[in-house]
C-alpha cells in the first residue's frame, strides 16, 4: 500500500467507534507507505469564500450543527445535495499535497478533476482531462493526450504546461503527496504541444497512467494550475479558493455549522458531457445516530455515510426501512479490498519462515463465519485476494483456486503444523523448543471488524494449542509498529495500490522491499519477504501490459504463486451498506443500475452528481 496511495474508505473512516447518542464520531487518517512497483472559489472569481477559517478544538456545538442539518442551510433545499463527512477538521485550506492541507468535503468529489476515472463497476476506463494515453513498444515512455477542451474554473486553458509544472514541483518537494511516484517511475517530461505530454520512465512501466487515475478514492498525481501554484510557496499555499477543473466552485465555509457549500460553475469546460442539476453542493459533519436517523427520515440530507462501526450502520438503515420509510435507496458497495490477516515473515516465533506456517494459519481462519456473523451487511468468504468485480474475472483461475482453496480446515492446520516440527505439548504447541504465542495488531478500535476477525482466528489457533493476543493499536503507534515489524500478524484489508491488476499486489511482496526485523519498512507491505518463486513471477510482470492478451499465462503463475506463498491471505469481500434519500433527488445508484462507484468519499461521485434529477419538491 502506497504512503501517496489516496485515501480509502476505511482509511478515511476508521478509527470510529460506536460511541453515545450525544458524541459526534471522529475519523482517522491513512497508514503512510510509499508506492510499489507495478503497479468553489466564489461567484466573484479570486474573492474570499464566506469563512472564519481557523479550526475548531472541540466538538461541534449540537445546536449550531443540527441548524444546518434540520433545513436551514444557506441554500434552496430544493437546488441542494447534502451529503456527509465523520469529522470536519480544515476549514480553510484545499492543499492536497501536505499533511492536513485539505478536507474531503466535496474537494475531490466536484471541484478537482483528473485525467481518467476508473469504474470498477462496470469495468470501464473513462477518459477526462486527458482522451488517451500510449506507451511506446518498450513501455519506457508514456504519451498523455490531453483534452483541448478543457479549462481551470477561472477560465484558463489546462494544458501541458500544467501537468509539467506539478510533476516538477513532486520531485523538487519529496515531502509532498504523490512525490515518492514521480521520483520511483519518472525521469524526465516535455510537452510538443499545449496538449501533449510525453514522460520518460526511469525504467520500463505499462502501470504509469494508473497514477493519473482515479482508480480507488482518488487519483494519486493531482494537477495543480500552474499560474496559480507558480506564484506561490507549495508547502505553505492553502489554495483558497481552490482553482480546479470540476463543475463546482466553492460558495463558502461555515466552521460554526460544520458545513461546506459548493455552487455550481455555470462556465464548466465539459458541460456538454457532463451539466449537474444540483446547484448547490452541502457536505456538513455527522450527526449522532438518533439525529442523523430523524434528519433523513426529514429528508434534510441526501447521501449518508453506512457502514459497520458507523453512525448509520446497516441495522439503523434496517430499521428505518422496515420502520415504513420509502425514499431510501440502499446500496451494497463492493469495496475494492477483501479484508485480510498479513504475516511477518520474520516473526520470532519462526512460524511464518515456510509457506506450510502460513497456509496452516490460513486454514484457521474461519472466512464463512466471518462473512455471516462479524460483516454488516453479511458478504462472502474471499476465494481470490480481488474484489469479486466482472472487471477481475479473467485474472481467475478455477484449478489454482481448487489448488489453494482458502478454507477452514483445522485438521488441515494441525497436519501442516505437525509437518513443520510445530508439535503438541499437553494443551500448547512448540516450534523450536518454545510455546507458540503470537500477536495480532490492528489500527481500528476494539470491536470494529478488524478486530472482531483478529479474535476469530485468535480463538481457533487456541483449538491447535497456539496462543494469539489481539491488540487494537491508534494512530502512529500503529504505524511504527508495523514499519518496524513489531507484530507476527495484522487484520487490515487486502490492499493493492491502484489494484487494476493482480501484479499491484504481487509486486508489493518482491525482494527489492526486503527489511531486516528492527529495521523500518516504508514500501511494499512489510510483512518482510523473500519469496523466491513470486519474486521472479512479479519482476516479470512488472514489464508485461495488463492489456496484453498473451500474458494470461504469466498473469496465472503469479496467482499460483501468490497463492501459494500466501504472505497474505484474505478473508471475506468488504460490502460497505449506502443509503440515499429520494425526497429532493433521484437517479441515485440502486442495486440493478450501479452505474458508477457509489461512495460518496470516492472521486468517482462526480459521475453520481451528475446523474441526479430533481423531484420536483
Amino acid at each position: 500500500m502506497s504512503d501517496d496511495r489516496s485515501l480509502s474508505r476505511r482509511a478515511f473512516l476508521s478509527g470510529i467507534a460506536a460511541s453515545s447518542a450525544a458524541a459526534i464520531l471522529a475519523a482517522c487518517g491513512s497508514s503512510g507507505k510509499t508506492p510499489t512497483a507495478g503497479g468553489a472559489q466564489p461567484t466573484a472569481a479570486g474573492a474570499s469564500p464566506a469563512t472564519t477559517g481557523g479550526t475548531p478544538t472541540t466538538a461541534p456545538n449540537i445546536a449550531n450543527s443540527q441548524a444546518a442539518a434540520s433545513g436551514n442551510l444557506p441554500t434552496p433545499r430544493n437546488q441542494t445535495m447534502v451529503s456527509e463527512v465523520n469529522k470536519m477538521q480544515v476549514f480553510d485550506s484545499f492543499n492536497p499535497y501536505i499533511p492536513n492541507g485539505e478536507q474531503n468535503c466535496g474537494t475531490i468529489q466536484a471541484c478537482r478533476e483528473t485525467l481518467f476515472y476508473f469504474n470498477s463497476q462496470q469495468g470501464k476506463l473513462i477518459p477526462w482531462l486527458a482522451t488517451k494515453y500510449e506507451y511506446s513498444p518498450d513501455f519506457a515512455q508514456l504519451t498523455l493526450s490531453l483534452d483541448p477542451k478543457a479549462k481551470w474554473s477561472d477560465g484558463q486553458p489546462f494544458t501541458a504546461d500544467d501537468v509539467m509544472f506539478t510533476l516538477q514541483m513532486l520531485k523538487d518537494n519529496t515531502n509532498f503527496s504523490g512525490s515518492s511516484i514521480v521520483t520511483t517511475f519518472l525521469d524526465s517530461w516535455s510537452a510538443p504541444n499545449p496538449n501533449t505530454v510525453v514522460i520518460k520512465q526511469k525504467q520500463p512501466n505499462p502501470r504509469v497512467h494508473y497514477y493519473f487515475t482515479s482508480a480507488v478514492s482518488q487519483s494519486q498525481i493531482k494537477i495543480a494550475p500552474k499560474h496559480v501554484w507558480e506564484k506561490q510557496d507549495p508547502g505553505t499555499f492553502k489554495n483558497n479558493p481552490p482553482i480546479y477543473t470540476g463543475p463546482y466552485l466553492l460558495d463558502r465555509v461555515i466552521p460554526q455549522q460544520f458545513i461546506y457549500v459548493w455552487k455550481k460553475n455555470p462556465d464548466y469546460w465539459n458541460k456538454s458531457v457532463m451539466d449537474p442539476k444540483p446547484q448547490f453542493l452541502v457536505w456538513r459533519q455527522t450527526l449522532p445516530a438518533d439525529a442523523t436517523v430523524e434528519d433523513f427520515k426529514r429528508g434534510n440530507i441526501d447521501a449518508v455515510l453506512g457502514g459497520s462501526g458507523y453512525v448509520f450502520d446497516f441495522p439503523l438503515q434496517e430499521s428505518v426501512r422496515t420502520g415504513g420509510y420509502k425514499n431510501m435507496v440502499q446500496v451494497q458497495f463492493l469495496d475494492p479490498w477483501p479484508r485480510a490477516i498479513y504475516f511477518n515473515q520474520e516473526s520470532p516465533s519462526g512460524l511464518f519462515q515456510t509457506a506450510e506456517g502460513r497456509q496452516a494459519m490460513s486454514y484457521l481462519l474461519d472466512r464463512d463465519q466471518i462473512a455471516k456473523t462479524i460483516w454488516q451487511p453479511s458478504s462472502n468468504a474471499a476465494k481470490y485476494p480481488w474484489a469479486k468485480y466482472k472487471s477481475n474475472d479473467r485474472w481467475e483461475n478455477a484449478d489454482i483456486q481448487k489448488q489453494y482453496d482458502l478454507t477452514y480446515d483445522q485438521k488441515k492446520a494441525e497436519q501442516l503444523l505437525d509437518g513443520l516440527g510445530a508439535t503438541k505439548q499437553g494443551d500448547t504447541r512448540q516450534l523450536n523448543g518454545k510455546p507458540l504465542a503470537l500477536t495480532i495488531i490492528t489500527q481500528v478500535a476494539v470491536g470494529l471488524p478488524e478486530y472482531q476477525i483478529a479474535q476469530t482466528l485468535a480463538t481457533n489457533a487456541k483449538k491447535v494449542g497456539i496462543t494469539v493476543d489481539v491488540k487494537s493499536i491508534p494512530g502512529t503507534a500503529y504505524t511504527d509498529a508495523n514499519q518496524l515489524g513489531q507484530w507476527d500478524m495484522r487484520s487490515e484489508w487486502m490492499s493493492a495500490d491502484t489494484g487494476l491488476d493482480p501484479n499491484q499486489l504481487y509486486s508489493q511482496y518482491e525482494d527489492r522491499y526486503f527489511k531486516p526485523l528492527g529495521e523500518r519498512s516504508t514500501q511494499g507491505q512489510n510483512t518482510r519477504s523473500k519469496l523466491p518463486d513470486l519474486n521472479a513471477i512479479a519482476m516479470k510482470l512488472d514489464l508485461t501490459s495488463p492489456d496484453d492478451a498473451n500474458a494470461k499465462p504469466l498473469f496465472d503463475q503469479g496467482l499460483a504463486a501468490f497463492m501459494k506463498n500466501q504472505p497474505s491471505t484474505p478473508s471475506i469481500q468488504t460490502i460497505y451498506p449506502l443509503a440515499y434519500n429520494t425526497t429532493y433527488w433521484t437517479g441515485w445508484p440502486t442495486p440493478d443500475n450501479l452505474y458508477n462507484v457509489p461512495a460518496q468519499w470516492w472521486q468517482n461521485f462526480l459521475f453520481v452528481i451528475g446523474k441526479l434529477e430533481p423531484t420536483g419538491k
